[in-house]
This record gives structure tokens, C-alpha cells and sequence, in this order.
């Protein structure tokens, strides 16, 4: 991985939350990636399972906005640092602040993805 690839990467992940399209998820995930949402939750398993998740995800939120920052990159992975904002259930504003620590495969494709965040409700 190198800083181009993780950068196209997160453009894409940035794409899909925040046209809200789970369609884009088997574009950025390999086959048998772990996408670990909360550091003390089962991981989902498979790009399927990923999917899955984040077609109820778009389902509860709108005028979604994300931005990162690239922190670090090596060759097995990347961290970067994100803030996103969005509407929940109609009602609720959120904020979130947090960390990606993502790993790519030789073709751009995520195959772990851990996050650590905060949110806030305005």
C-alpha cells in the first residue's frame, strides 16, 4: 500500500457513505474482509456481511459528510483520521470523530478494517 492507493481507497469509502450506496462496498472490500466496527464487537465476516450492515446503515441516516485525514501509511497498512456528520432517523443530528486503521490487498481491496470513534448528538 502506499499513500495514492489508501487515498483512492478512503475517496471511494467516502463515496459510498456518503451517497449512502452499500452497492460500493464490494468495490472496496475483498471477498473474506474483517470489518471491525467497535474494537470489542464481533468483526463482521466477508464482504456479504459488510454489505449487509451497511445497507441498514443507509437506511437510518442522511445528509451524510465525511472527511479524513491520511495519517500513516506502510506497506500493510493505513491509518487515518476521520470526521463525519449526518441525520439520523430524520431527528437526530450526529457527529463522529475517530480512527480507520485499514489493511489493502495488491488489488486496492480492504481485507481488515478496524475503527475506533466518539459521536455526538446535537
Amino acid at each position: 500500500m502506499d499513500h495514492d492507493s489508501f487515498k483512492a481507497w478512503l475517496d471511494l469509502y467516502s463515496k459510498a457513505w456518503t451517497e449512502r450506496n452499500p452497492e460500493l462496498i464490494r468495490d472496496l472490500f475483498a471477498q473474506d474482509a474483517k470489518y471491525l466496527e467497535k474494537p470489542f464487537s464481533a468483526p463482521f465476516d466477508g464482504v456479504y456481511s459488510i454489505t449487509q450492515y451497511w445497507q441498514g446503515v443507509v437506511q437510518t441516516q442522511k445528509d451524510v459528510s465525511f472527511q479524513y485525514k491520511i495519517l500513516a501509511v506502510n506497506q500493510d497498512l493505513g491509518i487515518a483520521h476521520f470526521a463525519a456528520s449526518f441525520l439520523r432517523n430524520q431527528t437526530t443530528q450526529i457527529k463522529l470523530d475517530g480512527i480507520f486503521l485499514v489493511k489493502l490487498n495488491s488489488q486496492n481491496k480492504c481485507t481488515r478494517f478496524e475503527e475506533w470513534w466518539q459521536s455526538q448528538k446535537n
